[in-house]
């Protein structure tokens, strides 16, 4: 068993006690960086034990815990049978070396949500001992270590432990989106108040630890309180809207609200948020699975009517337009609406938005430094038939080396342009900086900006054969894997024919020393001719 045990995991059983405990942990790490509304500040985002290489997948914080559910696979069936019986020595005898040995099993992968629900499971079954080693250990983990995974797994057995005193700790360990989930089932676990508690900290977190925790939170009896807080504010999170979206609409009786006689202007604009992203179903489950989506389009619009609207209500109400005019036979839930009340829908909608004259508001949200306003205004110019030529290049010209910038301008030109906007690439991007050399980065992150922006260049050169070698080597040359490989597809696209013996040189270099596997391999076959995969 033993010898399996080695094989499966890569490395022999030992005696040799590591130092796992210590005061730089992740848990003073973040009561470091709590903010007086208990919020975290944006460097803490970035825990301790990140892995600093370029070519590292960089996980938004609790999206790989979101994403993956229990393993059943032979690996982690032995792999919780292993971490059960360290358990249950360090319970019965707070043995230093199965401490050890069970710290190393646990950091030794980068997940453990596919093992600790099991693992936990099979600990609550075994009638293990809390006191009186146990709890110090699991307490310990959680607080005084800085891997991640020892924190969750500290977390998750305090949870079971069914003692109160570790709870403001695992409430801060709980406002990173990390460990949110954990700490939710903790709490739920611990907690006299979990309701209150758990509404506190939701409050504190907008990644996958508010979608993780709301879900959990809409379980419970809530409070008018908490459920008017939840259509107000809870369904805004930084991953997208429409994950909560449904949730909050069905928990917090959006719809009995918006059957008022006057609503606020707060709850307008929520009730708007939350319908758009019930519109656009795909990440999670939305109006078509809502019971009333008649009724509370219905009761939107009726409070759209005289109301002083602005940009972003133009869009909203623009989106439920274009929702009713689909067609029926192609979209079920119209099949509710009776037709004469659909036509009367559509045509109140209409006449709202032909109330007032939009052009003015565009152009001012066009020239605004205000990136929400700015999207507005773009999103509404788009329905006007509003060229938008002229604020892309003004946007350019004030933010060269922002990839939006480039976006905007390479999504927004005509045939025309493409000298315009070759020259201004090679006059904004600083090209030396992004020919460094190639590695196999993947880019990801605030400092790459000009390599994005490259990308949304070359890809923009894609149709304009010849255009903008330059940038084209520059793709070749850059440390960014995307780069090239969007370089290579983009001159594969030109044909030979436009190749100069400059580009014709560069590609016969990267060959020799691209690192990447799969990008060597598309090199080989755009320089033989072949089709790429």
């Amino acid at each position: 068993m033993f010898d399996k045990l080695k094989n499966i995991f890569g490395r022999k059983e030992t005696s040799e006690i590591v130092a796992w405990e210590t005061e730089e942990s992740i848990l003073n790490f973040l009561k470091n960086n709590i903010q007086p509304s208990g919020k975290l500040n944006e460097i803490a985002e970035t825990l301790p034990d990140e892995k600093k290489g370029d070519n590292e997948i960089k996980w938004t914080p609790g999206l790989m815990d979101s994403m993956f559910g229990a393993d059943d696979s032979e690996n982690s069936k032995v792999r919780i049978k292993t971490l059960t019986n360290l358990i249950k020595r360090i319970a019965k005898t707070g043995d230093v070396t199965a401490k050890s040995n069970f710290y190393l099993e646990i950091t030794d992968n980068d997940s453990v949500i596919g093992v600790i629900d099991q693992f936990l499971q099979k600990v609550s079954e075994a009638s293990i001992s809390i006191d009186p080693h146990l709890y110090d250990y699991a307490f310990k983990l959680a607080t005084k270590t800085k891997n991640r995974n020892a924190v969750k797994f500290g977390i998750a057995i305090l949870g079971l432990c069914q003692k109160e005193a570790p709870l403001n700790e695992i409430k801060i360990l709980g406002t990173h989106d990390e460990f949110t989930v954990f700490s939710t089932i903790a709490i739920i676990n611990l907690s006299k108040n979990q309701v209150s508690d758990l509404w506190e900290l939701a409050k504190k977190v907008d990644g996958w630890g508010r979608i993780q925790l709301i879900d959990r939170l809409s379980e419970l009896e809530l409070s008018e309180t908490i459920t008017d807080w939840l259509v107000y504010e809870g369904y805004q999170n930084s991953i997208m809207y429409e994950y909560l979206a449904l949730t909050c609409v069905v928990k917090g009786d959006l719809l009995s609200k918006l059957k008022q006689d006057i609503i606020d202007d707060k709850l307008y604009e929520s009730a708007g948020e939350l319908i758009v992203a019930m519109l656009n179903e795909g990440p999670a489950a939305g109006i078509s699975a809502y019971d009333y989506p008649v009724d509370l389009i219905e009761e939107f619009i009726k409070h759209s009517t005289g109301r002083s609207l602005d940009i972003s209500n133009y869009i909203t109400l623009n989106r439920i337009k274009n929702f009713l005019e689909d067609s029926p036979e192609e979209n079920e839930i119209l099949k509710k609406w009776k037709q004469d009340e659909l036509s009367n829908q559509l045509i109140e909608i209409d006449q709202i938005l032909k109330s007032k004259d939009w052009t003015d508001e565009i152009y001012k949200g066009l020239s605004s430094e205000n990136n929400v306003e700015y999207w507005n205004a773009k999103q509404a110019a788009k329905t006007f038939g509003i060229d938008l030529r002229e604020t892309v290049w003004n946007r350019l010209h004030q933010k060269p080396l922002d990839s939006t910038s480039w976006y905007d301008l390479t999504t927004n030109s005509k045939a025309e342009d493409v000298n315009k906007i070759v020259n201004a690439a090679i006059k904004y991007l600083p090209l030396s900086e992004l020919s460094t050399g190639p590695s196999d980065s993947l880019g990801i992150g605030p400092e790459y900006q000009k390599h994005q922006s490259l990308d949304f260049v070359i890809t923009y050169l894609e149709n304009h054969k010849g255009k903008g070698e330059a940038l084209l080597i520059a793709g070749l040359k850059s440390p960014v894997t995307r780069n090239r490989n969007m370089a290579i597809r983009a001159l594969n696209k030109w044909g030979k024919e436009y190749w100069t013996e400059n580009i014709k040189n560069e590609l016969q270099y990267l060959k020799g020393i691209e690192p990447n596997t799969d990008t060597k391999e598309n090199l080989i076959r755009l320089i033989n001719g072949q089709e790429l995969k």
